[in-house]
């Protein structure tokens, strides 16, 4: 059984999500080209939330909470804010890209590295207000599949999530979503 498997299995994906991206026009606007479990989640899932608190970023949405190319360059300001301030970040911020955040301000990160490889990024997270940088040997899609089935525990998120039977909210259409 692979992670996309289990997630679809331990958090099913809405029955209808018709997503249409255009992953070149996205990945020329990051620089970067993205891995493809996550291209997968986006056209699977869709824009919503994960146990109503964790939110994957999103490569077109209507608002810039959730667009991923927003998100990722507001982060990595805020990361060169915090190492200026001489917080200790465990990767440079051009090896780090915001891919996800909980309602508590937590923000879920690739580690791009090797950065023309994509398919071999792992995650990591960091709390809003610790300095914990956990670390997780898998990609996207792995790691939800993880922590969503209580297999694995990241120090920054709340202990009593995800609940017992995780469910995974789409957000309400308030506009168009493609691209």
């Amino acid at each position: 059984m692979t992670a996309r498997d289990d997630l679809v299995r331990t958090v099913p994906p809405p029955p209808d999500v018709d997503i249409r991206v255009d992953w070149p026009q996205v990945e020329h606007d990051l620089g970067v080209s993205l891995p493809d479990d996550y291209k997968w989640l986006v056209e699977r899932y869709g824009p919503g939330s994960f146990d109503s608190f964790l939110h994957v970023f999103q490569p077109v949405a209507p608002v810039a909470t959730i667009r991923l190319v927003d998100r990722a360059e507001r982060a990595a300001e805020i990361l060169d804010q915090l190492r200026e301030g001489g917080e200790a970040i465990p990767h440079p911020t051009d090896e780090l890209l915001a891919v996800g955040a909980t309602d508590k301000g937590d923000t879920i990160y690739w580690v791009t590295r090797p950065g023309d490889a994509p398919n071999s990024w792992t995650i990591t997270a960091n709390g809003a207000r610790n300095t914990k940088w956990p670390h997780f040997d898998g990609g996207l899609v792995e790691f939800l599949a993880a922590v969503m089935s209580g297999e694995y525990k990241v120090d920054v998120l709340p202990r009593s999530w995800p609940g017992p039977d995780p469910l995974f909210t789409p957000y309400p259409s308030s506009g168009e979503c493609r691209r």
